[in-house]
């Protein structure tokens, strides 16, 4: 018994465990999908937070896949209509300072709008993975992290937002959730290309790992445009344990080996701007991971979103 709920709890923190095979729009509603609150977190702490970075406060806003409640979101409109969407979709760990400064510097790169997503406190989740099992089942998948995308996408298209200049960016866990979203699977193909133009994926967990329970979805080969960027210090979503359709299913991928998971990381909070070098760790059943701020890789992955997205400004 100890041994099979490892096996879980590895599988849960990394990327979440479901079936695998073809997508049916009916296995939304095999997940642990309910919403089940509108109340922000530590509310107005985070909307100090957004309002100090220039960022839409995050408040219940997008309609769910299935049109039952709404997910949690921090909207911010460009004033130039001509301006890319940047829709951000956090790791397993929900929306953190990270999001915040990538949401701000992305603005500032590019003009964009900039919709950052929730997938878990709006299903009443501290996180998506390890600790939250007990609270509110097992962690979301890959299939689920998809919805929610197809979900802004289509809350976007009644903002007038042009889908030829929208791009879904996920990091960690938002970057499987990316890929499978991008996955030339029928259904997910016809769900997600009328509103995205392309994909990028940050350190994101792409491994294949079967047991007697539990399958990764597929990902990969791709229907659209993506981006891939990993690091060679990543002990936690390591790029070796990634299938090769995964990775060079890709339009562009980068590999750095001086960065760790994370390497965007915000190392002193909400409010103050990370420190080049300052590392966090986290510790679970697969062992100790760093997460080290890493300036230099986070100004290079900022421009290479920008040229990825065909940003002239």
């Amino acid at each position: 018994m100890k041994i099979k709920f490892i096996i879980l709890l590895a599988c849960t923190i990394l990327a979440g465990c479901s079936t695998a095979g073809p997508l049916k729009v009916e296995d939304y509603n095999s997940e642990n999908i309910t919403i089940r609150t509108t109340v922000v977190p530590d509310a107005e702490k985070w909307k100090r937070a957004t309002t100090q970075w220039a960022l839409g406060d995050i408040t219940p806003l997008i309609p769910a896949f299935d049109g039952k409640g709404l997910l949690m979101a921090s909207w911010t409109p460009s004033k130039n209509p001509d301006a890319p969407t940047f829709v951000i979709a956090h790791g397993g760990g929900g929306i953190g300072p990270m999001l915040l400064f990538m949401g701000a510097d992305l603005r500032a790169l590019t003009d964009a709008n900039i919709l950052i997503l929730d997938s878990i406190w709006s299903r009443g989740r501290i996180s998506n993975g390890g600790d939250s099992i007990q609270r509110s089942g097992y962690t979301l998948s890959s299939n689920a992290r998809m919805f929610d995308l197809v979900a802004a996408g289509r809350w976007l298209a009644t903002q007038g937002i042009d889908p030829k200049k929208t791009y879904a960016i996920g990091e960690s866990q938002g970057g499987w959730g990316v890929l499978r979203a991008f996955t030339d699977d029928p259904t997910i193909t016809k769900l997600v290309k009328p509103y995205y133009a392309g994909a990028v994926a940050l350190y994101p967990q792409c491994g294949k790992i079967e047991t007697n329970v539990f399958v990764y979805h597929q990902l990969g080969p791709y229907h659209s445009r993506v981006l891939l960027i990993t690091g060679g210090r990543d002990t936690l979503t390591p790029v070796a344990g990634c299938s090769d359709v995964s990775v060079k299913s890709t339009e562009r991928w980068i590999h750095w080996e001086d960065a760790t998971h994370a390497f965007n990381i915000g190392t002193h909070g909400l409010f103050k701007r990370p420190v080049d070098g300052v590392c966090k760790t986290i510790t679970n059943s697969l062992g100790t991971h760093p997460f080290c701020y890493n300036e230099r890789r986070t100004n290079e992955m900022l421009t290479e979103i920008k040229n990825f997205a065909g940003v002239d400004k």
